[in-house]
């Protein structure tokens, strides 16, 4: 029996979050260092929750959304975000501006697809949430890293995210 072989697709991508840095990442808390989890990709650990309006939809259609939905999402959730988006003066998003995907992994993978040629370039943060850059491989993408400044609050080097912008840069 032969060895399944891995594509060279992954050859490139690293999605370190379970492993080495995670068991470095609680010793260091374990020994009182604030650690920044940049591996979280769930929003309500920072306050970022559903809005009302949604929550009731989804509880409202639970029974029909057992199955599929429409591929753009659950209509009813589409158009509570687009009132919410509305009520904070983006007027111009309408329900059929919006997708909603099984969280943002799926999401950020399907816009690269979309939008990316090979060799297609991506501007990333560096320290970075490593789906982004791995999806942007896997894509057929390269990802050009650009700096936050730990001493800056974390904020993007402006001048270092300009000056990698070229002619390939798509995101």
């Amino acid at each position: 029996m032969r060895a399944m072989q891995n594509s060279s697709r992954l050859q490139e991508v690293r999605y370190d979050l379970r492993g080495p840095v995670q068991h470095a990442a609680k010793k260091m808390e374990s020994e009182g260092h604030s650690i920044l989890r940049m591996n979280l990709g769930d929003p309500a650990p920072f306050g970022l929750h559903a809005p009302e309006s949604i929550v009731v939809d989804m509880i409202h259609h639970l029974r029909e959304a057992q199955g599929y939905s429409d591929s753009k999402g659950i209509f009813s959730a589409r158009t509570a975000i687009s009132q919410y988006y509305q009520t904070k003066g983006l007027m111009e998003i309408g329900v059929e501006d919006i997708f909603i995907g099984n969280g943002v992994s799926e999401l950020i993978s399907m816009t690269l697809q979309a939008f990316l040629e090979d060799g297609d370039e991506v501007l990333i943060p560096s320290p970075d949430y490593p789906l982004w850059t791995a999806a942007t491989v896997l894509c057929g993408g390269t990802a050009v890293h650009y700096v936050c400044d730990e001493e800056n609050n974390w904020w993007p080097d402006m001048a270092d995210v300009e000056a990698k912008i070229t002619e390939r840069t798509r995101a």
